[in-house]
């Protein structure tokens, strides 16, 4: 597909006319190996905003809750500018936030699915953008569009005036090398089964819950053909839908490896590598990292009663750590236990103390960091899977057998209180 960008002297404007190729920014693939897509999910209660940047710092924003909270959330990111703003749907609770976000922060492209509303909350979001003509209006039709090294392509949405909201929500494809997210607003079953229909449903390490969980946001075809890795709820608590359902939890977790929920994990982000690879960090209390010159984040924390302020300050490190997995030891595994290893990465420059700390796979096979244990600045320790002396950095958990499954497993890092640090999937 090709980015056909359309112009129009009012945003908003109903019918098409095409003009030269747009970029959201020129497409330079990072040659980095420590380049990361973060994509956001921002706990705004009973409905969807999510947040991606890309390695080179280019942002985009999907949906934006139902109220002036998002901005704030923005800024505690870095974000001083938005490359590209997507409304899926023109409902409240995604559209909420968006006249505020465009009132105080720049913003380049913005896309919608032409469809009308009759709400306040879109007459706001459309008089905001009319006062904006520096905005470039995107009509959704099938493209790709760049977003640095990662790209975003649009899928083909239900003809106008052939489905309700819900079901013409703008539904995207995020890449990056071998990382694949998709997020679809609040999709229901009849545009579920035409995208499945249609065979543009790839295989996903990242799937954004449809319509917040809902039972009728979910088919098993789509399941199956996106067999996502990891899967995120956006929803309220105590909301009076009833999201998310059971049925769709039951499917997700038949599915998926793993299940987080803004409304029991607060604000996620899910940090994509080239590789596929992924790392999830969560946390009701979230630290903004500055590196280099911009935000690279948000970090869980570790104590839920430290306040934004000391825990930017407590846990500023732990933004800085990344696990990776040796699963395939050479020769017969289980005849080699200590060929598989797990490391963890330090790359700030303070120290972290790790004593206490759990290193666990899915099967829940788990090896505790004993007291005093740290990773120095710029360090990293490796825990193999059979015996040995550990030496502060080497230690061993003491198995017969291999542990990390050669075609897929999760290491998961719990502090001393067993709260969530990290998780990788491989």
């Amino acid at each position: 597909m090709v980015l056909a960008a359309t112009l129009f002297a009012s945003p908003i404007a109903a019918t098409a006319r095409p003009s030269s190729p747009a970029h959201v920014h020129p497409h330079h693939p990072s040659s980095r190996p420590d380049a990361v897509l973060r994509v956001t999910f921002f706990d705004v209660g009973q409905g969807d905003a999510v947040l991606l940047q890309a390695p080179e710092g280019q942002t985009a924003l999907v949906d934006a809750g139902r109220g002036s909270d998002i901005v704030p959330l923005l800024r505690d990111l870095g974000v001083e500018r938005i490359d590209l703003m997507v409304a899926t749907h023109p409902h409240a609770d995604h559209i909420g936030g968006m006249a505020g976000v465009i009132e105080s922060i720049p913003v380049r492209f913005f896309m919608d699915n032409g469809a009308p509303h009759t709400t306040a909350t879109y007459r706001g979001l459309i008089a905001a953008l009319q006062a904006r003509p520096e905005i470039t209006y995107l009509e959704a039709t099938p493209r790709t569009i760049s977003l640095g090294s990662a790209t975003i392509e649009v899928l083909p949405l239900l003809p106008r005036g052939g489905a309700e909201h819900n079901d013409r929500s703008i539904t995207l494809v995020l890449r990056f090398g071998d990382f694949t997210a998709l997020l679809s607003g609040d999709s229901e079953v009849r545009q579920l089964t035409h995208l499945t229909g249609l065979g543009v449903v790839p295989a996903l390490t990242l799937l954004k819950a449809p319509h917040h969980g809902s039972d009728n946001g979910f088919t098993w075809d789509f399941l199956q053909a996106a067999r996502p890795r990891v899967v995120v709820i956006s929803v309220g608590r105590n909301n009076s839908y009833g999201h998310p359902r059971q049925a769709a939890l039951d499917a997700y977790a038949a599915t998926a490896r793993e299940t987080f929920r803004t409304d029991l994990h607060g604000h996620l982000q899910v940090r994509g590598y080239g590789d596929g690879s992924y790392v999830v960090v969560q946390g009701d209390q979230v630290a903004s990292v500055r590196t280099g010159g911009w935000r690279r984040g948000m970090e869980a924390v570790a104590t839920g009663a430290a306040t934004a302020g000391s825990a930017a300050r407590a846990h500023t490190s732990h933004a800085q750590l990344r696990i990776r997995v040796r699963a395939d030891a050479p020769g017969n595994d289980h005849q080699n236990p200590n060929g598989e290893y797990a490391v963890l990465e330090n790359s700030a420059a303070e120290a972290i103390s790790i004593g206490g700390w759990r290193l666990c796979d899915l099967a829940n096979h788990c090896f505790q960091f004993p007291a005093g244990a740290t990773i120095e600045g710029g360090g990293r320790v490796v825990v193999h899977t059979g015996s040995g002396q550990p030496d502060g950095g080497r230690f061993y958990m003491g198995r017969r057998q291999a542990v990390w499954n050669n075609d897929g497993d999760t290491a998961t890092l719990y502090d001393s209180k067993g709260a969530t640090v990290l998780a990788f999937s491989y």
